[in-house]
């Protein structure tokens, strides 16, 4: 009598978990968020991207377009979201390689160069 309790109740558990998980999966499926912004992402994300402007940048040397793409990431100031994310990426121990690339990109961006990005910047 006690074990067929315990085989009905471990029965009801596994109906309830399966009953649940089929709701879940096939009811209300999970969805990536659409048009999420690039704003939203987290430092470390935030700090790659930063390094691959970096990469480009030394590929192709034109701040214009370097500040450009550092404005998609965070709609704020780029020359405080490159600065941000090489503080947070000499902290996190990136390599001296990767940091030197974004030392140059903040070095090469000189003040006529971002006011010229500024009056030129579509908002």
């Amino acid at each position: 009598m006690k074990t067929r309790r315990f085989i009905f109740f471990f029965l009801a558990i596994l109906v309830g978990v399966g009953a649940g998980l089929a709701f879940g999966w096939m009811m209300m499926p999970p969805a990536a968020p659409k048009d999420a912004p690039l704003a939203s992402l987290r430092a470390d994300f935030k700090a790659d991207l930063v390094l691959m402007v970096a990469e480009d940048f030394q590929t192709d040397p034109d701040s214009m377009q370097a500040l450009t793409q550092l404005d998609r990431l965070d709609e704020g100031d780029p020359i405080t979201l490159l600065g941000n994310s090489l503080q947070y990426a000499q902290a996190i121990g990136y390599p001296e390689e990767d940091l030197n690339l974004m030392r140059n990109l903040l070095n090469d961006i000189d003040a006529e160069i971002y006011l010229q990005w500024i009056e030129t910047r579509v908002p």
